[in-house]
């Protein structure tokens, strides 16, 4: 009787055992074929949402560059600015300046950015990354940081050069625009991904010669192992990361899976056990 007893119990234990290995199956391949799932739609939003912010600041550049070509042609002079200005400004961008060997001269609009007339060459916050845009050629964005005229922008900066009879280069000045943090730049992308459960964080290299990133803009909650969108504007490097608010898993989906087969586990070992009692009676 005992030793009857003792198989009986063996073989519930041992389909109850192959149960909860069945079920830790089923749940680890439905975890893992739900992540990369998740991961791939992510990747998808993040190069999507990704590539308009790169857009935007491309967009920017492009105001530089005609303002630069029409100081060049202007042999560094640009008649009524102000109309021209405000024909070529996207809503993207806050304000679009001039500033003749590294100071700021004229800004549109020019009502409330009085304050943003200063010299970018001897400038604190301003000053080392405009004389490495000056010194080498090469556009650079500068942000988020706080403008003097009040708020938060990213600076692009073109410098253009012009020739001299001997074709030696002069340096003209730094034109720059100020894309809004808080406005249509980057909510445009972010409020669309809020809005599809997404968390996100947009980050840059602190400078051209730095590798190392600071966060622009990003939601309310940390990262956990984001998707990505690289990309390089000028010469820095930028980085737009995204991730579901509820996490990589579908722990609703898990749960019920898990109960389901755990619910027809205990149900196969009742019936067993019923069969054996019925047998051996």
């Amino acid at each position: 009787m005992k030793s009857g007893g003792k198989k009986r119990h063996l073989c519930l234990f041992s389909i109850f055992l192959m149960g909860i290995c069945l079920v830790s199956l089923v749940v680890y391949n439905t975890d893992t074929h739900e992540k990369e799932q998740s991961r791939t739609t992510a990747q998808l939003n993040a190069t999507t949402y990704g590539e308009r912010i790169e857009n935007e600041i491309i967009n920017g550049i492009e105001i530089t560059d005609v303002l630069k070509q029409l100081l060049i042609s202007g042999t560094g002079e640009i008649n009524q600015f102000d109309t021209i200005a405000k024909n070529i400004m996207s809503d993207s961008v806050e304000s679009v300046q001039l500033a003749p060997a590294g100071i700021v001269t004229d800004i549109y609009p020019a009502d409330g950015n009085e304050a943003g007339k200063i010299d970018l060459i001897h400038d604190k916050e301003r000053g080392e990354i405009s004389i490495y845009a000056r010194d080498h050629h090469t556009i650079v964005t500068q942000g988020p940081f706080e403008l003097k005229q009040g708020g938060y922008g990213i600076a692009v900066r073109n410098p253009i050069y012009l020739k001299d009879e001997n074709r030696a280069g002069i340096f003209l000045g730094i034109y720059h625009c100020y894309p809004s943090c808080s406005g249509y730049f980057f909510t445009d992308a972010t409020s669309a991904l809020s809005k599809f459960g997404y968390e996100y964080s947009l980050s840059k290299t602190d400078n051209p010669w730095s590798d190392n990133y600071k966060v622009v803009y990003q939601s309310d909650r940390q990262l956990t192992n984001p998707v990505s969108y690289d990309f390089t504007i000028g010469t820095e490097n930028w980085k737009f990361e995204v991730m579901p608010e509820n996490g990589w898993g579908n722990n609703t989906l898990i749960a019920v899976i898990s109960v389901f087969f755990i619910a027809i586990t205990m149900l196969l070992v009742t019936l067993t056990r019923m069969w054996l009692v019925s047998k051996r009676k």
